[in-house]
Formats: structure tokens, sequence, C-alpha cells
């Protein structure tokens, strides 16, 4: 059985099985990583960190992306946080702002699904229209980063790039504190 990346991308990079790793990591600690972005989002190391969040859709045999893979850890938080009538919605359940994870959706009906996980503990997604727009300013927020990453990867050629789990460490988590996505 193929994989969305075997079917969409044929011949394309393919992310490892370590780099959707740190993305699940993210999902799973989204909301420290939203609270501590004033401390971290000036690191280059932590800003771009790479996440492959799988924004694909297909439309007769030809992906079509909201946004290509790797999108930066500090990308996407910062369109988050900037674009709040875009990004953010209200828990149905307490009624508290909600800051997602994931964005995915269907350019062909307009409809994006913001996922993500309440303070309050419930998670899920908002059914929101307006595809095309969610999808250029994320773009747009990428290409503005683009020139501080190409910056960033010139001064640091031999470093590997952070991962979420550094991150996690920096902010002040423990092993412990880190929440891992469930083993299949």
């Amino acid at each position: 059985m193929k994989d969305k990346y075997n079917f969409f991308r044929q011949g394309g990079l393919r992310p490892t099985q370590e780099q959707m790793l740190h993305t699940k990591v993210f999902y799973r600690n989204a909301g420290v990583i939203y609270a501590s972005f004033e401390q971290w989002k000036d690191i280059d190391r932590f800003y771009f960190i790479p996440l492959y969040p799988e924004m694909v859709y297909c439309i007769a045999g030809k992906a079509i992306e909201m946004a290509p893979d790797p999108v930066w850890l500090g990308s996407f938080i910062r369109c988050t946080l900037e674009h709040p009538d875009l990004f953010q919605y209200k828990c149905p359940k307490c009624g508290q702002i909600v800051l997602p994870y994931r964005y995915v959706g269907s350019p062909l009906s307009g409809r994006v699904d913001l996922e993500g996980k309440c303070q309050c503990g419930w998670e899920g997604f908002e059914m929101v229209s307006g595809w095309r727009l969610r999808a250029t300013t994320l773009r747009n927020q990428l290409a503005i980063d683009k020139h501080r990453h190409g910056k960033y990867k010139l001064l640091h050629l031999r470093t590997e790039p952070a991962t979420v789990q550094d991150l996690l460490k920096y902010i002040g988590l423990v092993d412990e504190d880190i929440i891992m996505p469930a083993e299949k």
C-alpha cells in the first residue's frame, strides 16, 4: 500500500521516520512551544526546526500543497500568532482560544481544518473556509524567513538542525515532561 508521500510526490524527497517523529512531538507539545515563543523566536537554531505537517491535497493526480515541506517551526508559530483571524479558533467546550498545530484542507472546496488541542483538554479541529488565503499567508511567511534561513545556513554549514526535543529542553522541560507520540 502506498503512503501519501509515495503517491503524491513520486520521485520527490520523503521525510524520514525520525523527521516525522519530530513533527509528532511538536503536535503533542504545541501548547508549551507556543507559550514560550518570545523566549526562543530569535534563536535561529530553534526557529528553523523543520516540520513535516503533510499539508498536501491531491486533485486529478496532482499534488497541491498548502505549503511545501519542510515548514519551519518558527514560521508556522509566527504565522499562527500574527494572523489570529486566519489561524486561531475558539474551543467548542470552554471558549478559550486554540492555537492549532496543523492545518490541512482542500483547494477545491476552500475548506481548511485547523487541528489543535485546548488547555481544557479538548482536542479536535475547526472547519473554516479560505484555503487560498491561509495557504498564501503561510507561504508568504516562509518566503519572508527564507533570507534569514539562508544566512543561518551560511554561518552554520556543519550544524544539524535542532529537534523539537532540543527546544523543549531549552525551554526548561525535562525528558519526563516531554509528551512523546504513542509508538505503533
